[in-house]
């Protein structure tokens, strides 16, 4: 990893990018790119949604200045790796009694989920409409208390939430940054 970092920084020396971020890394990896590093990461994009919130992760990235970047804020309904028992978190009661509440659609609420909480998010849509819509999200707020209540969604899926982009056949890398969750 220390390498990979270096090669980066390199490019930030020669001024081909301002940035260098991390993506899919847990928080031992981040510190082991740290340990070494002379610029330290200015993100983490990692998945994030009610589902898999990531907490400890935010917590973590906020303590150390590293922005937070949730990808996938709406789960993914369309996945192939969904498991056949899990809820389609766009139908979600709890989001769409939210929804409701602040006259929204349920992908609407789970965007300023993550806009609440303080992260950047990178919703994915092809379908002109709904790239429209995931951009209006700037007439609400969620309070503290709806937040939490999305982020306790996760508490349905334990131990660590639901991942909803598994990348499990990397498992047996020496890297795979997941492995608590196996």
């Amino acid at each position: 990893l220390g390498d990979v970092w270096a090669a980066m920084e390199k490019l930030v020396d020669e001024g081909k990018v301002k940035n260098i971020g991390l993506s899919n890394y847990n928080i031992e990896q981040i510190e082991e790119v740290c340990k070494t590093a002379r610029i330290r990461p200015a993100c983490l994009q990692v998945e994030s949604h009610p589902q898999l919130p990531n907490l400890e992760l935010l917590e973590y990235c906020k303590k150390n200045g590293i922005a937070f970047v949730s990808y996938s804020p709406l789960a993914n309904p369309g996945s192939k790796f969904r498991q056949w028992e899990q809820v389609i978190l766009l139908d979600d009661p709890v989001v769409k009694e939210i929804a409701a509440a602040h006259n929204v659609s349920p992908g609407q609420v789970r965007i300023r989920y993550q806009i609440d909480k303080g992260n950047a998010t990178i919703p994915k849509s092809v379908t002109p409409s709904r790239i429209v819509e995931n951009l209006s999200v700037t007439g609400f707020t969620l309070s503290a208390e709806e937040v939490g209540r999305l982020s306790d969604i996760a508490k349905n899926f334990p131990p660590h939430g639901y991942r909803t982009c598994g990348v499990q056949h990397w498992s047996s890398h020496p890297n795979y940054p997941f492995k608590a969750e196996l």
